[in-house]
């Protein structure tokens, strides 16, 4: 019997490193690109010196953003906090103020993008900011987060978006090291907003934001139980989409139940499967984020659909609009990014790269630490096909916590009455939710359902 599993464990291993051929092999010492050359853009603004010297007026008068709309004032800041100064890392944030006389009292919304490596320009221009882009330009967005509440854009990790460092050392590698980069970049902000330091902060995101929004909440939590931190005032965690646990299994069974693939196709898929759960379980953390992607790949290949919404082909992905109105010199200029290189989502693989054996380990330990303290949403989209809805499911229901045996026996609810937004289960601090036809980007697809679903969260309302 033990030469049986010794003679597995081989087999297993020479598969699960066989795909490190794939091109990422040279992956982690990445030369930093030298900058764009705009014209007149002005240099980017670091604000961590002002603070750090009390110049609070100061770095708020430098960091506002003349009104993107001529025909409508929309009141925001941004720029960029250093999060470590030894290798010049900076996050650039764009904050926007609750549309109303009232913004001091409203919650504080912070978005995070996923990737890794994607900006979070993506959630304000393509899903939920005061902006978007159409075939006539700007405009205005109907269903802006930014009318009900106050939200902070940040591009993190560092190297995302317009977020930069000065050294090929500057990059993180850990979940550890993004949660400190952006407790950093929150401290700071809420010394440059002080009036906001004790309102409510719910941190929401997508897809990849899964694993960060746990690291973040759970050295939040962490942190408030010291004297010599400031007290954040976290009241909840948002994931739409989120991958929390590069291990998830279940995609090849899902594929095939909704006819994209065959038998044979599920039965190769499935072989991909074990090997990830096989590269896992043996801490091969870059053989197994490559074998995820290879089964993703295979996936796309063999079905030619979008993973991101199974209904559309990969001709019919979500374009990023935005990304040259936000390289246009004069959009630079206004919110003080100067010449800093913008890396989109994966247009620049570096984040990526460093953070490639951070991807396949699981932040369900977090998750289930915090779910003793915190109300978490999982939103799912019922057409997303790269973190499946049924796949989340199965992660939620083995999930060990205090409210557990409540969320198990839950009963499932319509959400949104007559308009049929889609279904919610809750037990404990656990929130189970779907949105109908709607993909991985469900803010994007349903924008008004789940402004109401966010509603309904920041108002305790998922019973």
């Amino acid at each position: 019997m033990f030469l049986i599993y010794f003679l597995a464990f081989i087999v297993n291993t020479k598969i699960c490193w066989s795909y490190l051929v794939l091109p990422f092999d040279d992956s982690f010492q990445v030369p930093l690109p030298g900058p764009p050359n705009f014209k007149d853009v002005g240099e980017p603004l670091i604000l961590t010196p002002y603070i750090k010297s009390n110049q609070i007026s100061k770095a708020r008068e430098l960091s506002s953003v003349e009104s993107l709309l001529n025909d409508k004032p929309i009141v925001s800041n941004s720029g960029y906090f250093t999060v470590d100064e030894k290798y010049n890392s900076n996050l650039f944030f764009w904050f926007f103020r609750k549309n109303s006389s009232d913004w001091q009292k409203a919650p504080l919304i912070l978005w995070l993008q996923g990737g890794p490596g994607c900006s979070s320009m993506y959630g304000l221009f393509e899903e939920h900011g005061p902006f978007e882009i159409t075939e006539d330009g700007l405009n205005e967005r109907n269903y802006s987060w930014a009318n009900h509440y106050n939200v902070l854009y940040i591009d993190q990790p560092v190297g995302t978006g317009f977020s930069f460092t000065n050294s090929s050392d500057g990059y993180v590698s850990t979940q550890t090291e993004v949660a400190h980069h952006l407790y950093e970049a929150l401290t700071q902000f809420f010394r440059l907003y002080s009036e906001l330091k004790n309102n409510a902060l719910y941190i929401a995101g997508e897809s990849y934001a899964g694993r960060f929004i746990p690291s973040i909440s759970y050295k939040i939590h962490n942190s408030n139980k010291l004297a010599y931190y400031p007290t954040i005032n976290l009241k909840g965690l948002f994931m739409i989409s989120a991958s929390t646990n590069g291990g998830e299994n279940g995609l090849a069974k899902f594929y095939f139940q909704i006819g994209v693939i065959d038998s044979q196709t599920r039965t190769e898929l499935e072989i991909l499967e074990q090997t990830l759960q096989f590269c896992i379980s043996s801490k091969f953390w870059t053989a197994a984020t490559l074998t995820r992607s290879a089964l993703l790949q295979g996936i796309q290949l063999k079905s030619g659909i979008d993973f991101y919404d199974f209904t559309k082909t990969l001709a019919a992905r979500i374009s990023d609009k935005y990304v040259p109105f936000l390289n246009e010199s004069s959009t630079r200029k206004k919110i003080h990014v100067g010449n800093a290189i913008f890396s989109s989502c994966h247009s620049d693989k570096t984040v990526y790269k460093h953070l490639i054996e951070d991807i396949s380990t699981s932040a369900l330990p977090y998750i289930e630490d915090l779910l003793d303290h915190y109300p978490i949403a999982f939103v799912g989209g019922q057409y997303d096909a790269v973190v499946a809805y049924p796949v989340v499911v199965n992660v939620l229901e083995n999930l060990n916590f205090t409210g557990a045996p409540y969320y198990k026996t839950a009963k499932r609810r319509i959400l949104g009455g007559e308009n049929l937004d889609g279904y919610y289960k809750s037990g404990g601090n656990l929130k189970d939710i779907l949105i109908r036809n709607a993909g991985h980007m469900v803010p994007h697809d349903q924008p008004r359902a789940t402004l109401d679903l966010l509603h309904k969260f920041v108002n305790d309302e998922l019973w």
